[in-house]
């Protein structure tokens, strides 16, 4: 199981974050087919497939061998397999069942049933969408920006900013703007730090001039 961090697309413009994923192998019962393929990991694929038990008049097991031999019992789904691996699946061959609407596909792993059957009007659609209230609701809260009032503390100090240049800003001999440092404290606040700042420079002067590489 490896950490990942994919977003799925879903219907309607929904969406769900992905985890997990795992490195598997999918083959056939004679491994004749197999490939390795990373999959996403989720709790739950879908709803059961097909919703409810499906009647079907004709037993099409008695002409091929099924994958699924349940098809139109409602069971849990395992796996969803996308377009990349998809095709590589189909095998020639197809049949339709006689007396009924149902095709007959061959895959490396016998033949699927497909199609569709007659049954009783329903107003209520199956639709495989996973929808996660308490996920969307996370993410929105995730992406809400929260007010946060600043405006106080922006404004004092923009307008102490715009005081300072408008009382102490002008223009020079060629022509540039120049304004004082603007101080957040008084400068009383250094002290006595002048004297040492100009031994310390005078210091520096003398051994440099001992360097005639560096003076001159």
């Amino acid at each position: 199981m490896e950490k990942v961090n994919t977003v799925v697309s879903c219907v309607n413009d929904a969406s769900m974050i992905v985890k997990n994923c795992v490195k598997t192998s999918v083959a056939n019962k004679d491994k004749s087919f197999e490939r390795e393929l990373l999959m996403l990991v989720v709790n739950k694929i879908t709803d059961f497939i097909p919703n409810k038990i499906i009647n079907v008049d004709v037993d099409v097991s008695e002409f091929v061998s099924l994958t699924h031999h349940s098809f139109n019992v409602p069971d849990k789904i395992d796996m969803l397999l996308g377009a990349e691996i998809f095709y590589e699946l189909l095998r020639p061959g197809q049949i339709y069942a006689q007396n009924s609407q149902l095709l007959l596909q061959n895959t490396v792993f016998d033949y699927d049933v497909s199609g569709s059957v007659d049954q009783v009007a329903e107003d209520r659609v199956h639709c495989g969408l996973i929808l996660d209230d308490d996920l969307n609701k996370t993410l929105k809260q995730f992406w809400e920006i929260e007010s946060v009032d600043v405006k106080s503390a922006g404004d004092t100090e923009a307008s102490l900013c715009e005081e300072h240049f408008v009382r102490t800003h002008k223009r020079n001999e060629e022509g540039r703007y120049v304004v004082s440092m603007a101080l957040s404290r008084d400068p009383s606040c250094l002290g006595n730090s002048k004297d040492m700042a100009v031994r310390q420079l005078n210091s520096l002067w003398k051994r440099l001039s001992r360097d005639s590489e560096y003076f001159s």
